[in-house]
């Protein structure tokens, strides 16, 4: 009987363990999808960031670089946004700028009033003023298109700060 109760006694052990067992195997699964779930989403979040890149940079097409700006506002305030990727947009943001005030802003003189920048030669037409925070000034310029993706870059600018702050 001693032999038989020794065995019964170490299946008991192993069955009393068992539950224990499956809930640390079913653990480990839920976290090891949890992990790969988080890596596709990140792997799509920055799909979609090389295209909204590549398009806020395009500065042929004024449209393809509004809607490019518009897809990273909205993607950094994702919270698969990291910290260094909103450092990434703020850079970004700051070039696009750059460039568009480089190509239509518009420079006021005490003779002739609003007129484009030198080195820009003569543009006809409406002015556009825009608020830019991030630079503490108001600018204006000659395009419709440059007012709008001015806008947006201050958006992306803005996005960065909130998510900073958080």
């Amino acid at each position: 009987m001693e032999l038989g109760s020794g065995i019964w006694t170490a299946i008991l052990g192993a069955a009393a363990v068992a539950p224990l067992a499956t809930f640390g195997v079913v653990l480990v699964a839920f976290l090891t999808y949890r992990q790969k779930s988080n890596a596709d989403k990140r792997d799509q979040w920055w799909k979609r960031a090389q295209w909204g890149i590549d398009s806020a940079l395009d500065d042929a097409d004024p449209k393809r670089r509004l809607a490019g700006i518009q897809v990273l506002v909205q993607l950094i305030g994702s919270n698969l946004a990291t910290p260094e990727d909103a450092d990434l947009m703020s850079a970004l943001a700051v070039g696009i700028q750059d460039q568009e005030l480089d190509r239509h802003q518009l420079v006021d003189t005490r003779q002739e009033g609003l007129v484009p920048a030198p080195g820009h030669g003569t543009r006809e037409g409406p002015r556009h003023e825009v608020r830019l925070a991030s630079r503490g000034t108001t600018v204006a310029v000659d395009s419709a298109a440059a007012a709008r993706i001015l806008r947006e870059s201050e958006l992306l600018l803005a996005a960065d700060v909130r998510r900073s702050q958080a």
